[in-house]
C-alpha cells in the first residue's frame, strides 16, 4: 500500500465507494448485534441468580445499547437514517448473529453469550483502534474502555459454574453452539467484508487473525473450566478443535441460517409499545 494509499479517511464522503458499503455494513452489522445483546442482558435483570448479577446485566445492557446508538448514530454519514435503522426496519433486514433471535432459556446461555459474544465483538471493535477511517477513533476508544468489565463479568460466571457437576453440563450444552457461531461471524476465510477493509486499511486484521485473537482471550479460560472447545501446544496459539461450518453462511447478513429476530424480541428492540403509546 503507497503513502497515498494509506493515507486516512476523514470524513465517510472520503472513502471510496465500495469499501463505504463495506464499512457501513460493518457498523451495522456491530450495531445490530449490541442492541439485541443488550436487551438478553436486560431480560435477566430480575432472573439473574444473584442481585449482583442482575445488577450487573442491568450495567452491561446500558452500556450494549449506548454503544448501538453511537453506531447507528455513525452511519448517519452514510447515507442511512439513524432512526429508521432503531426502529423501522424489518426482523430480516437486522444483521445481527442467529444466537441473538431469541432469549437464552437458561443462565448458563447467557454467561456463553457474555464471555464468548461480547469478547468477539470487543475484538472486532478493537481492530478498528487505528482505522484509516479516522472518526472511528475515539468512539472505539469508549466502547472498548466500557467493555472490560463485560469480559471480568463473563469469565467469572464461567470459573463459577464450572465449580459443579451440574453447572459445568450446563455450560457445555450451551457453549458449544455459541463458540461454533462466533467462530464463523468473523467471516469465511477466502474473502468478504471483513478481508476487503482488511486489505483497505479500515481493520488492521482478517477474518483468520480476529478469530485467532479471540481464541487467545477465550481459549485458556474456556479449557481451564473444563470445556473441550480449544487447545494449544505451547500455552500461546490457540485453536479450536471445532471447524466453523460454512455451509449455511449467509455473508450478507452476517449470520448462518435463514432465520430472523424473533417478533416479542423486534418489537421490544424497536420500541413499538412506546411509540404506540405516543402517538395521538
Amino acid at each position: 500500500m503507497s503513502a497515498t494509499e494509506a493515507a486516512g479517511f476523514r470524513t465517510a464522503d472520503d472513502v471510496p465507494e465500495d469499501l463505504r458499503v463495506d464499512l457501513a455494513g460493518l457498523l451495522l452489522s456491530l450495531a445490530d448485534n449490541k442492541r439485541l445483546l443488550g436487551m438478553r442482558y436486560a431480560e435477566w435483570l430480575l432472573g439473574a441468580p444473584t442481585l449482583e448479577a442482575g445488577i450487573a446485566c442491568s450495567a452491561m445492557a446500558q452500556d450494549e445499547w449506548g454503544h448501538s446508538r453511537i453506531l447507528y448514530a455513525m452511519l448517519k454519514d452514510f447515507g442511512k437514517d439513524p432512526g429508521q435503522l432503531e426502529h423501522e426496519r424489518e426482523a430480516e433486514q437486522y444483521l445481527s448473529i442467529e444466537l441473538l433471535d431469541g432469549p437464552p432459556a437458561e443462565w448458563s446461555g447467557l454467561v456463553a453469550l457474555n464471555f464468548l459474544l461480547d469478547t468477539a465483538l470487543s475484538v472486532q471493535i478493537e481492530s478498528l483502534k487505528e482505522s484509516r477511517f479516522e472518526p472511528l477513533h475515539y468512539k472505539v476508544r469508549k466502547i472498548l474502555e466500557e467493555e472490560r468489565f463485560h469480559f471480568e463479568h463473563g469469565r467469572g460466571w464461567l470459573a463459577r459454574l464450572a465449580q459443579t457437576p451440574a453447572g459445568l453440563k450446563s455450560l457445555g450444552g450451551a457453549l458449544t453452539p455459541v463458540w461454533q457461531s462466533c467462530l464463523q461471524w468473523f467471516g469465511a476465510p477466502d474473502g468478504g467484508l471483513i478481508a476487503r477493509l482488511s486489505e483497505a486499511g479500515i481493520s488492521d486484521a482478517g477474518p483468520d487473525e480476529l478469530r485467532a485473537r479471540w481464541l487467545s482471550r477465550v481459549g485458556p479460560m474456556v479449557t481451564e473450566a473444563g470445556l473441550g472447545l480449544a487447545e494449544s501446544d505451547d500455552g500461546s496459539a490457540w485453536r479450536s478443535i471445532i471447524d466453523p461450518d460454512w455451509s449455511k453462511w449467509d455473508s450478507a447478513r452476517r449470520r448462518s441460517g435463514d432465520g430472523a429476530v424473533n417478533a416479542e424480541t423486534l418489537a421490544a428492540v424497536r420500541g413499538d409499545k412506546n411509540r404506540a403509546m405516543l402517538m395521538d
